[in-house]
Formats: structure tokens, C-alpha cells, sequence
């Protein structure tokens, strides 16, 4: 049974000390190694039936595929012959190189400058430092908003000389109703790499929990919550649904010998209950939970950034709505005649967005990223729908048969998604041919050196030679990028394993065996 807790905290980030997502673009990582180029001489016959007779035995002879659906599709970045195929045109799910697709589709159609944007309008004039209508907060679909960034918009309407409003409104219309997508689990909608997809996101779309032990074993836990939310409430007073953040801590002391076994559940009502055990002594741990709606999430922190300096709201709106409905987000109103622009904000350009999303393997980006595809063909609001319309006429342009293809969001959460290692590999050639080389060689991760690979393929041949996106969900792995072979020059593969029961590091250390004779021959 769940403890009961009645006390109340309401944290705030009104010192700026709480965490702020750190984005992953760094270009000083990974800048020293040599990127996979055209270079050196063509592969003769020879030395490809080497390598196939190579890769063929290492696969034969791997437990860990036993059972399994291998798909492996390798040409030469040169000429695109053809240096090693397995299944190469079966469908695969593609987990998250699905965001290869995704990303490539929005560098080109977007451009690598392009960047979303978030406002705050003022609806009305101001008369005696009040204003006569509502601060509106307009989301453009920013993966990246933070709570810092809401801070310096409460600043701003401050500097305006706005002393209060009737009111703060949400304006998400930017995109479709915030939610999810067909085909991700529901066991997965607790944890920050499923959250609601919103064009207004904030520090994407999670709450960070501080979970830290008690004085004694047995006591319970303290649990905090950034940069907003209400801790402690107990598990009846959940019963009534509501769009607010709320945190019922169920988590207790272990022994200083016991383990962490911290989890997360989300109620139906949209509460979130932290259970498990930390041991006592340890550092605490901070979970990322995702929140029920990011409007309402948005709206609060927003409306506590303004009554901190100042600015007083006369009425509240987006915490007593039902879950997952809040209707008031839904309306249009930039189209107001009257709205006057306040604060301003940008995200970095789209070639930095790439970075976060293909290094960390960011869910959420790669869903507003297919939305604003959706937008720009279309116009507002950005579907996910439009978005796949969009990928499908580029892939169609690359040659790829898209009625083979299942294309049901941008992430590759999905399990209904699917794609083969050919496609892949296609999209990896376009890209390759094309203007944005460089930016993508500098965006992807690199084995041993930086994001979802920097623990893969070390001391291996394949380590710093591998510039690839991963792919993982059940019973599935999936890697596909650049190769640097110093003798031929760039090599480009896929390399998809479903209906996989293996260990994870029997798998990676197969790929890393097959990987490096692509690196060595």
C-alpha cells in the first residue's frame, strides 16, 4: 500500500537554480576525428567476396541473433555499389534511426537556419500598468523551451511597465491537439522519452524529481520537484483528474546496502506517483517524469514567473480543467486583431537541432520536427499526418517505394513504423551527395567519442570510425550511418536486427566485429 503524505511543497525555479535541460550540441566533441570521406581506391571484386565471406561467418556464428530477422544493406559512399546485402529489402522497425528520416526531410526543406519560434502577445491595451485582455504564450513548436526561457519572458512583460492582467492563455495552435501517436505504449507514458507532443513544449515536456533518502531506514523519501509542482499529495486526493503537476511520493529509505529501485506511475487522473526505495546515504537521484499537459505545465510556470515580479493575474486558468482535455489552449489567437508582441524567442537553428536530437535520440524533437513539416506544406496546424505526406513525396523523389513503408510518426516509438535497410541506406546517399555533408557528419553520434555511442565499438577498430544513429525498443536494434574505411574511403550501411531476444552487449559487440572489417578491409 501506497503511504499516505499530506504535506504540501510547491517548488518554483525562482532563483534560476533549478535544472534546465542542457542541449547536446557540442562541437568541440568529436572535432578531432577524422570524418569519413571519399577517399583512397575503389574495391576491387576480391576484396568484396572477402568481405562478404568475412561478415557471413561473424553472423553465422553469433548465439545472440539466434532466432532473429537480420537485415544489413552496405554500398560504397563513391558509387553506390553494392558492398555487402542481407534481406536488404525487408521491413524493419526501425526504432529510433527513424529519426534519420525525419531529420534529413526538415534540413532540406527547411533549411539548416531555420528556427522555431515562441512569443508572448498582449491581448489589449494597457491602461494604469494593467492590461485590458490576457498575456497570451504562443508556442512554435520549440522541442527546447525552457523554464529560464519563461523567466526572461516574465522579465520582459515586466520591462513593458505590465503591472497585471486579466489572465495568462495558452495558444498551441500552432500545431494538432497535443497527445500521442499510434503505436507507442502506454507503459511508456510515465517516462520523458514518450511525452505528450505540444507546440508549446517546455523543458520537453517533463518535470525533474529530486528523489532523495530519509534520515533512517524505513523513513520515507524526500521527493522535490523543478521547476514547478505540487509534492505530496496523497493517493485519494488523486481521484479527481487534473491537468496540473501533481507528485504523490511513495518512496522509501532502503538500508544503505539495499538498492534503488525508483519507478514511476501515472494515474489515470494524471498524477504521478514516485514508488521504490533509495538506499540510505546515497546521492540523490533525479528522475525525469513526463507531465500530463504541457499547456497547463506551461501556464504555470509562466503565471508563477510573472506574480514573482510583479505582474498579477487576475484570474487563473489551466490547473482544474479534466485530463487531457484543456479546450481554452485550442484557440487561434494570433488572429487577434489587437495582439501585440511582448517577448520574443527563438531556438537554435534547425543544424543544432539535429544535434540534440540525433545525439540523445530526443522523442520529442523528431515529433515537432514532422508537425512542422506538416505546417509548412499545409499550414497551421502542423499534423503529423501532413508531416508523413511530406516525407513520403521526398522519398519518392529519393526512388523509394513508399507503399512498402509504414510511416506512423517521426521518433520511430511506434511499433507500427517500418522501413528496410535499402531506404535507409538511401536516405544516407541523398545526404551524403547533397550540400549538408559536413553538418550531418557533425551532428550524429560517434563510436566511443559522443551520444547514444560514445560506450560502443572502444577498443575496437570500429571506435571513432562509426558516425550512425542507434535504434532500440523491444526486441529490436537498429544502427545505420558512415563508415571511415582509410583504404576506400566512406562506406554508408544499415544494419537491423527485429524479433531479437539476445543481451545488448552480445549484439554490440557483434556489430562492433562486423563494423570494423568495413573499417579494415
Amino acid at each position: 500500500m501506497e503511504p499516505r503524505i499530506t504535506a504540501v511543497v510547491f517548488g518554483t525555479c525562482a532563483s534560476l537554480a533549478c535544472s534546465v535541460p542542457a542541449l547536446a550540441v557540442d562541437r568541440s566533441l568529436g572535432a578531432d576525428v577524422p570524418k569519413p570521406a571519399v577517399t583512397g581506391t575503389p574495391w576491387t571484386d576480391a576484396e568484396i567476396a572477402a568481405l562478404d565471406a568475412g561478415v557471413d561467418l561473424a553472423l553465422a556464428g553469433a548465439k545472440t541473433l539466434r532466432g532473429a530477422h537480420v537485415g544489413i544493406y552496405v554500398i560504397d559512399a563513391r558509387d553506390g555499389r553494392v558492398l555487402y546485402e542481407r534481406n536488404g529489402d525487408d521491413a524493419f522497425a526501425p526504432a529510433s534511426t527513424f529519426k534519420l528520416l525525419v531529420g534529413s526531410a526538415a534540413l532540406e526543406r527547411l533549411g539548416p537556419q531555420f528556427r522555431f519560434r515562441t512569443d508572448v502577445v498582449a491581448d489589449g491595451p494597457v491602461e494604469n500598468g494593467v492590461l485590458q485582455g490576457s498575456l497570451v504564450l504562443r508556442g512554435g513548436g520549440d522541442p527546447f523551451l525552457s523554464a529560464a526561457d519563461l523567466e526572461a519572458a516574465a522579465e520582459a512583460v515586466a520591462k513593458a511597465g505590465i503591472t497585471g492582467s486579466k489572465d495568462v492563455v495558452i495558444d498551441d495552435a500552432h500545431f494538432e491537439t497535443p497527445g500521442y501517436l499510434p503505436g507507442w505504449s502506454w507503459d511508456d507514458f510515465p517516462y520523458y522519452y514518450a511525452p505528450v507532443v505540444s507546440a508549446l513544449s517546455l523543458e520537453r515536456n517533463v518535470v525533474h524529481l529530486t528523489i532523495a533518502p530519509g534520515a533512517a531506514a524505513g523513513a520515507p523519501a524526500r521527493v522535490t520537484a523543478a521547476p514547478i509542482g505540487h509534492v505530496g499529495f496523497p493517493v485519494e486526493g488523486c481521484e479527481i483528474a487534473t491537468v496540473a503537476v501533481r507528485i504523490v511520493p511513495a518512496v522509501t529509505t532502503a538500508p544503505a546496502s539495499g538498492k534503488n529501485t525508483v519507478d514511476l506511475v501515472r494515474r489515470r487522473s494524471g498524477c504521478i506517483t514516485v514508488t521504490g526505495t533509495v538506499p540510505l546515504g546515497a546521492t540523490p537521484d533525479d528522475v525525469d517524469a513526463a507531465v500530463p499537459s504541457p499547456a497547463a505545465y506551461a501556464h504555470d510556470v509562466f503565471a508563477d514567473a510573472l506574480e514573482r515580479r510583479g505582474v498579477h493575474l487576475l484570474r487563473a486558468i489551466g490547473g482544474h480543467a479534466e485530463w487531457p482535455r484543456l479546450e481554452e489552449h485550442r484557440l487561434a489567437w494570433s488572429r487577434l486583431p489587437n495582439a501585440k508582441v511582448v517577448w520574443a524567442h527563438d531556438s537554435e537553428p534547425l543544424g543544432d537541432v539535429l544535434a540534440d536530437m540525433w545525439l540523445a535520440s530526443d522523442n520529442l524533437a523528431a515529433e515537432l520536427l514532422l508537425r512542422e513539416l506538416g505546417f509548412a506544406q499545409d499550414g497551421a496546424p502542423g499534423t503529423t499526418e501532413h508531416g508523413v505526406a511530406v516525407e513520403k513525396t521526398w522519398l519518392k523523389q529519393l526512388g523509394v517505394d513508399t507503399d512498402a513503408l509504414a510511416l506512423e510518426d517521426g521518433s520511430g516509438l511506434s511499433v507500427y513504423d517500418r522501413i528496410t535497410p535499402r531506404d535507409l541506406v538511401v536516405i544516407l546517399k541523398h545526404d551524403w551527395d547533397g550540400p549538408n555533408r559536413d553538418l550531418i557528419l557533425d551532428d550524429l553520434p560517434i563510436a566511443g567519442v559522443r551520444g547514444t555511442l560514445k560506450s560502443s565499438f572502444t577498443g575496437t577498430p570500429a571506435e571513432k570510425h562509426v558516425f550512425a544513429k542507434t535504434g532500440t525498443l523491444s526486441h529490436v536494434s537498429a544502427l545505420a550511418g558512415y563508415v571511415a574505411n582509410a583504404k576506400h574511403g566512406a562506406v554508408i550501411f544499415a544494419f537491423q536486427v527485429d524479433d531479437w531476444v539476445g543481451a545488448s552487449a552480445d549484439l554490440r559487440e557483434l556489430r562492433g566485429r562486423v563494423l570494423s572489417q568495413f573499417v579494415e578491409r
